[in-house]
């Protein structure tokens, strides 16, 4: 069994999702489920949906190489020669890793709990 694998009880609340006694649908189960879980064919367990990556962070990253192409485009004439030039792009990857690394993640994280 997968560690990504777990009960659906485990991740939803059964008790609201059932009407008149009957135990929940198949449809009702996955709608009930938390981003990034999808209910496995056998109907009683939840695994981690990967598809969850190619659905909605393909944005970002797509955004961070385009942002990324045309800031290198528009001043890569204004970019020092020699050992400036290196420190400065380190300096830049350095403000990139933080801003995507820590602050994109604070700010999604924050976004989805308003819903």
């Amino acid at each position: 069994m997968s560690e990504h694998r777990v009960r659906v009880d485990s991740l939803v609340d059964l008790s609201k999702i059932r009407r008149d006694g009957r135990p929940p649908t198949p449809a009702e189960l996955r709608a009930a489920l938390p981003n990034g879980w999808k209910l496995d064919d056998d109907g009683e367990h939840a695994v981690r949906d990967l598809r969850l990556f190619f659905s909605q962070s393909w944005v970002l990253v797509l955004g961070l190489v385009m942002f990324g192409a045309a800031g290198i485009g528009l001043f890569i004439t204004t970019f020092p020669r020699g050992e400036r030039a290196l420190w400065r792009v380190a300096i830049l990857i350095g403000v990139m890793v933080v801003i995507g690394g820590v602050i994109g993640p604070l700010i999604t994280r924050a976004l989805n709990r308003r819903r």
